[in-house]
């Protein structure tokens, strides 16, 4: 069931996916009006989801609130890292990373820098064990491994290696720390548009804890915005559509 609804999330929370029936109908319908209606709204959509300062607009709106400095001087003894920044390629017997790598590279920063006391990687391609076959299958050795070389202490590391979303990161990660997650300090590390949707579903569980955000776009001065139409910021809709989806369920679930 968890991958049949991760399927149909992917579907209803890519863009091209709407672009792609309006222009499909309409070549198959033959009331003009109707071919007419769903080429233009096509078009407007496929307008839309190109236009780049748009889409930086709307992610900050996302994670404005959650985009502040940690308190001065303030120490926690739990980092909590949520996954989706790897995976192990057991083909060449290395870890590779994605995009939004800087979640586990800005938790090993705060370490190294004594904010946080123990480093809790809350599932991730790299580490996960599955037992059904299905999806990600990870290297714990081998990730230990490699955070060894980056001069992690493998006592100030905890590896949850179950959960599969962010629901199961809630539920497992409390499940491993127990009561010393409720009576210890914790830091909740993440990208920036995931933030929101991730510190509700804590929260619910009544695990109340600071932000880190992570991954945030970065300004270069003097660097203008296009507002031409661009694939390239077509195919970053769909992870911020799939925050707002994945929110709405979580409220309507009570997490």
């Amino acid at each position: 069931m968890y991958f049949v609804l991760t399927s149909l999330l992917s579907f209803v929370s890519n863009p091209t996916f709407y672009i792609f029936c309006c222009f499909v109908i309409g070549w198959l319908l033959r009331n003009r009006r109707w071919k007419r209606g769903l080429y233009g709204t096509g078009i407007f959509l496929l307008l839309l989801f190109s236009n780049q300062p748009l889409l930086e607009f709307a992610q900050k709106q996302w994670y404005a609130e959650y985009d502040r400095p940690l308190p001065a001087g303030k120490t926690y003894r739990y980092g909590i890292v949520l996954g989706g920044y790897s995976n192990w390629d057991w083909e060449r017997n290395r870890v590779e990373f994605s995009e939004i790598a800087d979640r586990l590279l800005q938790g090993i920063y705060l370490y190294k820098h004594k904010r946080i006391e123990k480093l809790v990687l809350a599932s991730d391609g790299a580490i996960i064990e599955n037992e059904s076959g299905r999806g990600p299958k990870g290297n714990l050795d081998g990730m230990k491994d490699f955070l060894d070389a980056m001069g992690m202490p493998d006592e100030d590391v905890i590896y949850e290696t179950r959960a599969r979303n962010t629901r199961e990161n809630v539920t497992l990660t409390a499940e491993l720390l127990g009561g010393n997650l409720h009576a210890s300090s914790a830091l909740l590390i993440t990208s920036a548009i995931h933030m929101r949707r991730s510190i509700a579903a804590f929260r619910a569980a009544g695990l109340d804890m600071d932000c880190y955000i992570t991954d945030t776009p970065v300004k270069v001065p003097g660097q203008r915005y296009s507002w031409l139409p661009s694939v390239w910021t077509m195919a970053r809709w769909p992870e911020l559509l799939h925050e707002w989806i994945g929110y709405v369920v979580y409220k309507i679930r009570g997490w």
